[in-house]
C-alpha cells in the first residue's frame, strides 16, 4: 500500500477509534490495520496511538499527523475532482443541516444562483440548532456557528458573524434609548432559552471589554421569534447582523450602542465528518459559499 493509502487507513482509525471498526469500514481485517499502523509508526519513528486497556487514543504526534494527512487527502481529492466532473455534470442530493435563520436569511438568497450553476443538484435542508447526527440523518454538510469540540468533525471557516443590538422605534419612544451598556439593566431585553451564553452581551467600553447579563420578560429558542418580538416593540434584541440587516435598512429596527460594539465576531463554519471523501456536489457547495459569502 502506498503512502496515500496508509494515510487513508490512519485517518479512518483516528475517526473510528479502533482498529476493528476501521477494518470493517475499509473491508480489512483488524490485524491488517494494526500491522499497517505499526509499519507507519516504525517508519516515522513515533507513536501515533496510545493503546490502553483495549482502547486507542491519538498521541500528540498522532494529532499533528492527522491534520497533515487530512490536508494531503483533501488535496488529492481536489485534484481528482477538478478533472472528473464539469459543473453541469455534478449531480445528486445535497443534504444540509443548519438553523432556520441561517437558511432563510443567509443561504436562501444565494440558492437560485447555485442551482443555475449546478442544475443537476437537488437540495434538502434539515433545520435545527443542535449538532447534527451525520450518519443517522445522512447529512452531507452542516452550517453552524461555534467551532465543534468533536474530533470527528472538520470545521471549515466560512464567514464572521457580527452581532447587532437593536430595538423598534415604538419601543425606544416608550422606554428611551440606552446611552451606555449599563443602561440595558433598565430595559426589556429579549433572551435565548438555548445557548444561554448568547444572553451575555459583550461591549467595548473605555478600551476594555464588559459583559452585560441581560434580563427581560420574553425569551425563545429561535432567533426568528426574538426578531418578531423586537419588531413588535416588545424589547431590545441582540441578533446576527445578517439576520436583521434588512429590518434596519427599512427602519423596522434601530441599531443601538454602536460605539460600544465589540469588533470581534463569531464565525460560521461548514462542518463535515473527518476523513470522509467529499462528493463533488459537497465540494461545489463549499466552494460556492466561499465565493459568495461576505468576508467581513
Amino acid at each position: 500500500m502506498d503512502k496515500f493509502g496508509e494515510m487513508t487507513v490512519f485517518l479512518c482509525v483516528a475517526k473510528e477509534g479502533s482498529f476493528s471498526a476501521a477494518g470493517r469500514r475499509l473491508q480489512l481485517s483488524p490485524s491488517a490495520v494494526s500491522k499497517l499502523i505499526a509499519r507507519v509508526e516504525q517508519r516515522l519513528n513515533v507513536r501515533l496511538f496510545e493503546r490502553v486497556a483495549g482502547s486507542i487514543h491519538l498521541t500528540q504526534e498522532g494529532l499533528a499527523f492527522r491534520q497533515a494527512s487530512q490536508r494531503v487527502v483533501d488535496a488529492m481529492n481536489d485534484a481528482e475532482n477538478s478533472v472528473i466532473s464539469s459543473d453541469a455534470e455534478i449531480s445528486g442530493q445535497l443534504t444540509i443541516h443548519t438553523a432556520l435563520t441561517t437558511a432563510k436569511y443567509l443561504l436562501a438568497p444565494l440558492l437560485e444562483e447555485f442551482l443555475e450553476r449546478y442544475p443537476r443538484i437537488k437540495l434538502k435542508f434539515m433545520l435545527g440548532t443542535e449538532r447534527a447526527d451525520f450518519a443517522r440523518q445522512s447529512i452531507d454538510v452542516a452550517i453552524h456557528s461555534e467551532q465543534p469540540t468533536e474530533l470527528s468533525l472538520v470545521a471549515k471557516p466560512l464567514m464572521p458573524r457580527p452581532w447587532v443590538v437593536a430595538a423598534a422605534p415604538a419601543y425606544l419612544q416608550k422606554f428611551g434609548v440606552p446611552a451606555t451598556p449599563d443602561e440595558l439593566a433598565q430595559h426589556r431585553c429579549l433572551n435565548f432559552t438555548i445557548r444561554t451564553q448568547w444572553n451575555s452581551w459583550t461591549f467595548r467600553e473605555a478600551g476594555a471589554l464588559t459583559t452585560i447579563a441581560t434580563t427581560g420578560h420574553l425569551s425563545a429558542d429561535q432567533g426568528e421569534l426574538l426578531r418578531t418580538f423586537a419588531i413588535n416593540g416588545l424589547g431590545v434584541v441582540r441578533l446576527a447582523r445578517f439576520h436583521i440587516a434588512e429590518d434596519i435598512r427599512r427602519g423596522a429596527l434601530v441599531p443601538l450602542l454602536e460605539a460600544f460594539q465589540e469588533p470581534s465576531a463569531d464565525v460560521f463554519y461548514a462542518l463535515y465528518p473527518q476523513g470522509r471523501v467529499l462528493a463533488p456536489r459537497v465540494r461545489a457547495f463549499l466552494a460556492f459559499l466561499e465565493e459568495r459569502l461576505p468576508r467581513n
